[in-house]
């Protein structure tokens, strides 16, 4: 038996493996249900908010548990989008 010194190791080029491809995309798609569901919830509290056949105070509380599930996932959204979409060239001579 001959062992791979760590020079050959370190040419080879790694590939994830189709298992590890296949649970990143579940757990990209279980994220955006999570997200979508976590709007859905803020939106239909907001609209039992505005709801007249509710009593006052289940209605605002409504309204203020929508509003800030709402608020927390629109804060989330800007998180996890980058700040930038294009790269930016900074002139260093000025």
């Amino acid at each position: 038996m001959t062992r791979a010194s760590p020079s050959d190791a370190s040419g080879r080029v790694v590939r994830p493996r189709f298992i590890w491809r296949l649970l990143f995309a579940r757990v990209t798609l279980l994220r955006a249900f999570l997200y979508v569901s976590l709007i859905s919830l803020g939106g239909y509290l907001l609209m039992l908010g505005f709801d007249a056949e509710h009593p006052q105070p289940q209605r605002m509380m409504a309204l203020a548990g929508g509003g800030g599930i709402l608020l927390l996932g629109l804060w989330l959204l800007k998180v996890a989008l980058p700040r930038r979409v294009s790269p930016v060239l900074v002139d260093r001579d000025r």
